[in-house]
């Protein structure tokens, strides 16, 4: 079991029950407010916990108690973090709990170990462990066993993913100590079921079987459940008899844990846990599917992905800014589910039923895309545009979709043309496309040899080469390619069939899924244009001289309002955006998209343009009809490897609530690419049918210029979403 499978479940250790007061129910007086804003932190009522807590706060701030409000404000940092309801990241909670830390005074240890714990989870990196242990030492020297226990299976649980099973074996025998001290009740069966998924991750992380492991855990999961249902708490009785399930599965005991897993379900439903019905759903569907029993296990999926779409702004929530951990935690009900799902199509094969079973584990998967892309940029974007989105299908004649689906054992590809799904799979894992692709990458961005070809044929001949005849048959002329991982983050315009790059063959663009902005055609005759760019060097960056002959080409072919330099400041482009409906805004100017959307920036010249920023601004017109037609960034990068980052360059347009937008994967020669996108503009005004194939030639003439052959100068460019 991943780090991130007991975040939803696991005690964070807040700071009121830190403080040691009395448990009160008065929602006139600070105690009683922090003490309501606790349960409700427990049920994953976020907002109105952290709402809680600001009157808890005021309250002891106008009745004089000095010693109540260091232990409120470290629940609000923990509580804050979790739902960021003040648009303060994680670090920004993190730093705020330094300050903390530094002023509270002696005597104040229940406290101080609390900050510690929430820090610990805040900053999640190897420092951590020492901070849970810390907090466990202090709390214990408080008189504390809730908040021991607490600390100490918080840093069990680090250690075992740094892959130190022994310490996190240790850390969990003094839990034990704290757990016997606790009387039952006041949050023990809770604790109980997290040093039981801790001492599974232990014996997971140690690589072997440790039979006292098991017991363990097992006995930490049968008192839980003993206390709960004694408790009347379903919550806590559904996690216990699930997780045993879980370990039972894990022990090759099916059969006795889809009983447990049963009665788990019928608890959390009873309870309304979402979050825990989608986990237990998941389970049923993983047990059926090793019993064989495919129809079952398709229903318990399909009942899963249900649960988490109830629940998906929560599940944001817990693991946002976790980054990779949200596609872990979450990742596998989809993928196993469109896994079983192409399975059933390839067995039937030509069949209508094979046809739906496509259909629903591409469906699967958009959903995880878009869960994806709302983790990265932290708000509900995708969702927030469907009022404007509009799926891809049924497609244009000429024009096919590209689904690949990276599984561990073999690479399935979906090809959407206009008359339905076509299903292809190769023998080779998700792992080495991987492998390849990063490979590809770091050879491209060399432009200094041909050895980037071998990975261009390789991955020409897994991820194209199949369909080949079919698209041949179909006439196609343009591919749209719905990436996925470490595919995000290459250019398809290099791959390589021996003779020819395939963007000698198709107008090429990308899609973070099969849902974008309405696909029509741009009109670059009747459009408005804001170009802005820098030419000299700002903020340590270099200067980018080919930016002013770049604007001056797209400028005297389309026309438009001009932003150079000192008039490129970040108010005058909200400002102009604003006062006028723009449909294509150009940006030349540095730009980098980082694993975290809040690092990501394009440089303006008196600052940083962040990407919350830049939504803001473009949307400052969402009340007009039309939304941005084109959003360009012509010098930005991504980081080579980082697919996370890629994802977020590929949702930009989302993001910006823009039809389209055209950028760059690495930051390339700067007279390469202002010659290039100087290129792909002329061609658009001079009547090119669509933008995709309007960079395909712009591509095409750098690559029949010999200084700019080598396509580590021109495939970088993607063209993302509405590609006509």
């Amino acid at each position: 079991m991943g780090r991130a499978s007991l975040q939803s479940c696991m005690l964070t250790g807040l700071a009121i029950l830190a403080a040691g007061m009395v448990r009160a129910e008065d929602p006139t007086t600070a105690d009683g407010l922090a003490r309501q804003a606790e349960a409700h932190r427990a049920e994953g009522k976020l907002e109105q916990s952290f709402n809680e807590l600001l009157r808890a706060r005021a309250l002891a701030e106008k009745s004089g108690d000095p010693g109540l409000l260091p232990a409120i404000d470290a629940a609000l940092a923990d509580v804050g973090s979790a739902g960021e309801f003040d648009g303060r990241a994680r670090e920004g909670w993190a730093r705020a709990l330094d300050r903390l830390l530094a002023e509270i005074g002696p005597g104040q240890e229940r406290t101080r170990a609390a900050a510690l714990n929430t820090l610990g989870r805040l900053r999640d990196t190897p420092d951590s462990a020492d901070a849970f242990r810390q907090s466990a030492m202090l709390a214990r020297r408080a008189g504390d066993p809730a908040l021991a226990a607490t600390a100490g299976i918080n840093a069990a649980r680090r250690l075992a993913a740094m892959g130190a099973p022994a310490q996190a074996e240790a850390a969990l025998t003094e839990v034990e100590r704290d757990l016997a001290a606790l009387e039952d009740g006041d949050g023990k069966a809770f604790l109980l079921v997290a040093q039981g998924i801790a001492l599974m991750d232990v014996q997971a992380a140690a690589r072997q079987s440790r039979g006292t492991l098991a017991r363990r855990s097992h006995d930490c999961f049968v008192k839980a459940a003993e206390l709960a249902r004694a408790a009347g708490d379903r919550r806590t009785l559904s996690a216990a008899l699930g997780y045993l399930g879980t370990l039972y599965e894990r022990l090759g005991r099916p059969d006795d844990a889809l009983v447990l897993t049963r009665e788990a379900s019928f608890w959390a439903q009873e309870r309304m846990a979402a979050d825990l019905l989608f986990r237990w759903h998941w389970q049923a569907g993983r047990l059926h599917r090793s019993q064989g029993r495919t129809a079952d296990a398709l229903m318990a999926y399909d009942a899963a992905t249900a649960a988490i779409r109830r629940i998906r702004s929560d599940l944001l929530r817990a693991y946002g800014g976790y980054g990779s951990l949200f596609r872990e935690a979450i990742g596998p009900v989809y993928l196993e589910s469109a896994d079983l799902r192409l399975r059933q199509a390839s067995a039937l094969r030509g069949t209508p039923q094979a046809q739906r079973h496509l259909v629903a584990a591409r469906d699967a998967l958009e959903q995880l895309k878009a869960a994806e892309l709302e983790d990265y940029f932290q708000d509900d974007c995708v969702a927030a545009l469907k009022a404007k989105v509009q799926t891809i299908d049924p497609l244009a004649p000429g024009t096919a979709v590209l689904y690949p689906i990276l599984l561990p054992d073999r690479l399935e590809l979906l090809l959407s043309l206009s008359d339905g799904l076509h299903q292809a799979t190769v023998p080779v894992g998700g792992a080495e496309v991987g492998a390849v692709a990063a490979s590809f990458r770091r050879q491209l961005e060399q432009r200094t040899s041909s050895r980037f070809l071998g990975d261009a044929r390789r991955l020409y001949d897994w991820l194209v080469r199949p369909f080949t005849p079919l698209l041949e048959a179909r006439e196609a002329d343009t591919l749209v390619l719905v990436p996925d991982g470490p595919l995000r983050s290459i250019p398809m315009a290099a791959l390589h069939d021996g003779k020819r790059f395939l963007v000698e063959r198709y107008a090429l663009a990308v899609t973070p899924g099969l849902s974008l902005m309405e696909p029509k055609p741009l009109s670059v005759q009747q459009a408005e244009l804001l170009l802005a760019g820098l030419t000299e060097s700002v903020q340590g960056f270099p200067a980018l001289p080919f930016v002013e002959s770049e604007i001056k080409t797209i400028h005297g072919a389309l026309g438009g309002t001009v932003l150079e330099n000192r008039s490129f400041v970040i108010e005058r482009v909200g400002r102009e955006l604003n006062a006028a409906p723009y449909s294509i805004v150009h940006i030349a100017s540095h730009g980098k998209f980082e694993p975290e959307a809040s690092d990501s920036y394009i440089v303006a010249y008196d600052g940083r343009l962040s990407m919350d920023q830049l939504e803001r601004f473009v949307k400052l017109s969402q009340y007009r009809e039309e939304p941005v037609e084109l959003l360009t960034l012509s010098a930005c990068q991504t980081a080579a490897g980082d697919d996370r980052a890629a994802l977020g360059l590929a949702g930009v347009a989302i993001k910006a609530g823009a039809r389209s937008a055209l950028a760059s994967l690495w930051f390339i020669n700067d007279q390469a690419s202002s010659q290039l996108i100087a290129d792909f503009y002329r061609r658009l005004a001079t009547g090119v049918p669509g933008k995709a194939e309007a960079l395909r030639q712009a591509q095409m003439s750098m690559l029949t210029d010999v200084r700019y052959q080598h396509p580590g100068y021109w495939a970088a460019f993607l063209l993302i979403g509405n590609w006509r």
